[in-house]
Parts: C-alpha cells; sequence; structure tokens
C-alpha cells in the first residue's frame, strides 16, 4: 500500500454530548491537557458543539485551549465534513 503523506491527513475532532466534558479545563492532569496542546499544535482542529456547551452552560473559555464552536451543532458538523471527503471514526 502508499502511504498517505503526513501534510496531506488533517484531523477534525468534533466534541458533542456527555463527552465534551472531559475537555473542561479546570480539573484535567498536566499530561493530558498538554497532549491535547501538542496535538492541536501539530494542527488537529478541535470543533465544541454549541448546543452541547449551551445545554451544559459551558463556553469555550472552559475547555482546553484550541477549541472552536461548531456553531450549527456538532452532528451538523460531523456531516459537513462527511461530505466534504473526511472520514468519521468513532471511538
Amino acid at each position: 500500500q502508499d502511504e498517505v503523506p503526513q501534510a496531506r491527513i488533517h484531523h477534525v475532532l468534533v466534541v458533542h454530548g456527555p463527552a465534551l466534558a472531559a475537555f473542561k479545563s479546570k480539573g484535567i492532569s498536566a499530561a493530558v491537557s498538554g497532549r491535547f496542546a501538542g496535538l492541536v499544535r501539530q494542527g488537529l482542529e478541535a470543533q465544541a458543539c454549541a448546543n452541547t456547551m449551551q445545554g451544559m452552560e459551558m463556553s469555550l473559555a472552559d475547555l482546553l485551549d484550541g477549541f472552536h464552536a461548531a456553531d450549527k451543532g456538532g452532528v451538523v458538523k460531523l456531516a459537513e465534513l462527511q461530505s466534504q471527503g473526511y472520514a468519521y471514526l468513532r471511538p
């Protein structure tokens, strides 16, 4: 198999629902915070569902640095990315 050059891979993390609580900056370990910051520096695009943030009474300021709001919602963002050719990988 041919390898895909690293420069052509773009990772987008879209977080919605209860999973968003795992990315709150308050109380998170330095190891997790540091690893996430490293991924963002390497090009990870982190999107937080605006609907989930509203429902959980959170803002971007409550999350780890590097998150952007998926203003139309996380599920809509996932659909948009898939329509652009992104693969959806669910944990």
